[in-house]
């Protein structure tokens, strides 16, 4: 479902405002302190799920997206 999201979607550029209106309010948390705007996306995919994947966004000064990823812990 992210990569679906992920392929219809360039970021980058977007204000902060546009992205939650895409992808929903991020998620409260202390992973991640570097991204301005972390989401929970579940268990990791594949056969060993020992981590989970979490959707990452940077902001620049003026709100926009500057950089996104999925990451894992």
């Amino acid at each position: 479902m992210v990569d679906d999201l992920l392929s219809r979607h360039n970021f980058r550029g977007m204000t902060r405002e546009q992205t939650v209106a895409i992808v929903g309010e991020p998620d409260m948390t202390e992973y991640f302190r570097d991204w301005d705007m972390v989401y929970w996306l579940g268990p990791e995919r594949g056969l060993l799920s020992i981590d989970s994947e979490w959707l990452v966004f940077r902001l620049d000064g003026q709100k926009k997206v500057t950089d996104y990823k999925i990451v894992r812990d």
